[in-house]
């Protein structure tokens, strides 16, 4: 049995992006609770892109 949840506080968080979404999602198995303290949490959650620092060109 693997059940999650996910909690969003009421601010925004600069690691709140839609990888770490992904992962909590992904990681229930049975059952996803999900708790959105802040109205618009997860949708910005969800908008927000990851900069990357690999030091790769993009191309």
């Amino acid at each position: 049995m693997f059940y999650a949840a996910l909690v969003l506080l009421d601010r925004p968080n600069p690691i709140l992006t839609r990888e770490l979404i992904y992962t909590g999602v992904t990681r229930a198995k049975r059952q996803l609770t999900l708790v959105e303290s802040g109205r618009g949490m997860l949708k910005e959650a969800v908008l927000s892109k990851v900069m990357r620092v690999s030091g790769l060109e993009e191309g």
